[in-house]
């Protein structure tokens, strides 16, 4: 019995003791993430309030108030062309001073969370902000949501380096920093949550989920119960439970919003084409965007700036149909040229302005139905649904907008209905162009997100790092019996033939030469159209070209001149690692802590 007791507790101190010592070596992580996830949620806080508030107060000090909503040419102004030209110029300057490193913009933060050490330049969000404060002051038609995010994700990236966190936290506080960001500057803190998860991060996990969920709780607490200056972006509206009619019309609000949100991807994307052919040097692309937004601004004062006051105007059904129309049109355009000429800040405000532009629109439109059926749409419904679907289709994020509506409203009744808007628009520009506006834009990089984080990876590897050295060469006037011989040496099957400047003739397989006369000229039995990589191609490309290789390795040339070969067996054992690195990554926590502990015994041992 005494034994059996012995036993037991010997058994117990060992469960327990272990499990204790797991816990001390995985605790600080989390509590390291967890004070991190925190402190950035608070800063970004407080630079969301000091941003919005220099904004408005650059704004108001030349932009007009009385004449705001009224659309049409009433006179020259000349505030109006010099303040948004100097503003241009300031920012030229400051992006000369950064070149040949331009600030660093949403794409950059979603690439950078695809990376295996997922981080973004340290000064780039702070220096983005600066210039998209200097532009929005100046009248840029854009926003302020996207370089907030940017900041969020530098500041993550200087957590990283001071507290010398591993790439799997880094990536952590990257996410950290977005949720922050957007729940700062819209007051949505579950929306910020699935902000950085959706279009991000793009992927869920529950280790993930905490320390962005602490940052995303964190700025809105401290913003608006510590500071008290909560953001109020949108008046708060009473709308009607939506009918079967009102259905029907927001899923065809949401078709429009889908159609106009493909139109405005390609056109940025042609637009973005022919602004970089321009013959302009770099500080004078600003100066034309902001020569631009002054003239256009001359025909509807509403552009000028975020446009958050005209988009509660619109809520409230303050301006006509074509007062709606005219400022659509202009604050697509005028945008397009602000984010291809560097004379912006974020690309969410934009889409908000023209969502809630073609909501009210088609309010309007319906309202023409009135007399036939009876039917009179809230205008502050449809007015919030162009928003939501017009944000979710150029960002990708419709379960984010979803959220982002409902809080934004506080009316359950008119987010359960404009889902049906979201969901719409969101499928049609995913199928018509991209899941967001942001893909196209890596893609002109090459970066392909469609691809997945393994192939990614893959991507990111050049096939240089792949290469073996044990390959043989003969000169090309070697004969057939030489060939053999060093082949024999080697105890491989090809050898690699060059001519007298070192360039690369071709392939010689070993079968080819076995029965054939020994002094023959050994180049007359090179293999036919060989399998060739190029040192500028990548693992993911070798990947493909050697999906249906047969043979011992794959010669790789630099400006025709060999310099290593590519095993099959290396490039997919390659693979093979990056797809269980992932994974860990991704699902495999505890991996990490039970390592760590396994080390910490067996130095004890």
């Amino acid at each position: 019995m005494q034994g059996l007791m012995a036993r037991f507790i010997l058994f117990f101190s060992a469960f327990w003791g272990g499990a204790v010592q797991r816990m001390t070596v995985s605790l600080p992580h989390g509590l390291a993430i967890a004070a991190i996830g925190i402190f950035i949620g608070i800063v970004v806080a407080y630079a969301a309030l000091a941003s919005f508030g220099a904004v408005e107060l650059l704004l108001a000090q030349w932009r007009p108030d009385e004449d705001l909503l009224t659309v049409g040419f009433r006179g020259l102004h000349m505030s109006w062309l010099i303040i948004p030209i100097l503003a241009g110029l300031a920012i030229g300057g400051l992006l000369s001073w950064l070149a040949p490193q331009p600030p660093v913009e949403l794409a950059d933060v979603i690439h950078a969370a695809h990376k295996p050490d997922p981080q973004v330049s340290r000064t780039g969000g702070y220096i983005s902000l600066l210039k998209s404060v200097l532009a929005l002051g100046g009248g840029s038609p854009t926003g302020l949501y996207g370089p907030l995010v940017v900041l969020g994700a530098s500041l993550a990236a200087s957590m990283k380096r001071f507290t010398r966190l591993s790439p799997h936290f880094g990536e952590m506080a990257l996410g950290a920093g977005v949720a922050a960001a957007i729940s700062a500057a819209f007051s949505a803190p579950l929306a910020g949550i699935l902000f950085a998860h959706e279009v991000v991060l793009r992927h869920y996990s529950l280790r993930f989920f905490a320390p962005v969920t602490l940052a995303s709780a964190a700025a809105y607490v401290f913003s608006g119960e510590v500071l008290n200056q909560h953001i109020v972006m949108l008046p708060i509206l009473s709308t009607r439970m939506a009918g079967p009619f009102d259905i029907f019309l927001l899923l065809v609000l949401g078709l429009a919003a889908g159609l106009l949100a493909v139109t405005l991807m390609r056109g940025l994307d042609n637009l973005r084409a022919r602004m970089v052919a321009l013959p302009l040097p770099l500080w004078a692309r600003p100066v034309l965007a902001g020569l631009a937004v002054g003239l256009l601004a001359h025909f509807a004062p509403g552009i000028l700036g975020p446009g958050l006051d005209v988009i509660s105007a619109m809520l409230q059904g303050e301006i006509s149909a074509l007062g709606l129309l005219t400022l659509l049109l202009l604050k697509a355009l005028a945008a397009g040229l602000c984010l291809t000429l560097y004379f912006h800040g974020g690309v969410v405000a934009p889409a908000l302005f023209i969502g809630a532009a073609l909501g009210g629109l088609a309010a309007s439109i319906f309202a023409l139905l009135t007399p036939l059926t009876g039917y009179a749409p809230d205008s502050g419904l449809f007015v919030l649904a162009g928003m939501a679907a017009m944000a979710s289709s150029l960002l990708g994020a419709p379960l984010a907008a979803i959220l982002l509506g409902f809080e934004l409203s506080q009316n359950y009744a008119a987010t359960t209905a404009i889902m049906v808007t979201i969901v719409t628009a969101n499928l049609l520009t995913s199928r018509l162009y991209a899941r967001s506006v942001f893909d196209p834009q890596l893609l002109a990089r090459g970066v392909d997100l469609s691809l997945g984080r393994e192939n990614l990876a893959l991507q990111a590897t050049p096939v240089t790092e792949l290469m073996a050295n044990d390959f043989v060469t003969l000169k090309d006037t070697a004969n057939v019996g030489e060939a053999v011989a060093q082949m024999a040496r080697a105890r491989c099957a090809e050898a690699h033939m060059l001519d007298n400047h070192g360039q690369w003739v071709g392939k010689l397989c070993l079968y080819a030469l076995v029965n054939e006369a020994q002094d023959a000229p050994a180049r007359r039995y090179l293999e036919k159209a060989p399998l060739v990589l190029q040192a500028k191609q990548t693992a993911l490309q070798a990947q493909g070209a050697m999906a249906d290789f047969i043979g011992e390795a794959v010669p790789v040339l630099d400006d025709g001149k060999l310099i290593g070969i590519v095993h099959e067996a290396d490039l997919f054992a390659h693979a093979r690692m990056v797809t269980r690195a992932i994974w860990q990554h991704d699902h495999d926590d505890d991996v990490r802590d039970h390592r760590a502990f396994a080390s910490t015994e067996d130095m004890k041992r």
